[in-house]
């Protein structure tokens, strides 16, 4: 019999390395002023906007040529996303971060400054849940509602921004730190003929 499992809506999850040292980076992000989200949660940097800092000029060009590498070859597009927000996080021990997504933004990043196997690891998990389903007696990229995604510092994740993520209870003896950011499109989206035309300038200028 001929058969053909066909994977339709995949769900795209770039994964690239920072091959440069991050020693003064991790320094630096280190003893930014952090405030707590929530009890027992995350710590996040006061500064929302780290990428216009000097001091991490050389990871902001790098975000930018892995964010072009996704939309050219993965996106197949030609429109340019700019980086809206930049933060920091800090996982002490004892600390997590609740399962979450990223509104108002096309393609968010996580980019590890430190992070190993010592460290929880990030958690994706499905948008869509199932009313019913089997239940499988292995899991796959098929049959899974999670999926943990182990990573070491240098890396960066780029994904789409709705998709639920979240960090596990940090059971280990130092903090875990990360940067993250959003993004969005400085060019028109949609179509006029479709009736899905987004033109933010154009609407600015239109209210002024």
């Amino acid at each position: 019999m001929k058969e053909e499992l066909l994977q339709i809506f995949p769900t795209p999850l770039l994964i690239t390395k920072y091959e440069n040292d991050l020693s003064k980076e991790i320094n630096y992000v280190d003893d930014l002023t952090y405030k707590e989200q929530r009890s027992n949660a995350n710590f996040k940097s006061k500064n929302t906007y780290l990428l216009e800092l000097e001091e991490l000029k050389n990871l902001k060009n790098f975000f930018y040529e892995s964010l072009n590498r996704f939309t050219k070859n993965i996106s197949q597009s030609d429109q340019r996303l700019v980086i809206t927000q930049c933060w920091a996080n800090k996982n002490p021990p004892g600390s997590k971060h609740h399962e979450h997504v990223h509104p108002n933004s096309i393609l968010s990043g996580v980019f590890y400054l430190r992070q190993d196997e010592t460290l929880p690891p990030i958690q994706f998990s499905k948008s869509i849940q199932h009313a019913m389903k089997l239940d499988p007696k292995k899991y796959n990229n098929l049959n899974s509602e999670t999926f943990i995604l182990p990573c070491t510092a240098g890396e960066l994740l780029l994904f789409p921004s709705s998709l639920k993520h979240s960090v596990p209870t940090n059971i280990g003896k130092k903090s875990r730190l990360s940067m993250s950011f959003n993004t969005f499109s400085i060019d028109a989206l949609g179509s006029e003929e479709s009736l899905t035309h987004l033109d933010i300038r154009r609407i600015m200028n239109e209210h002024n």
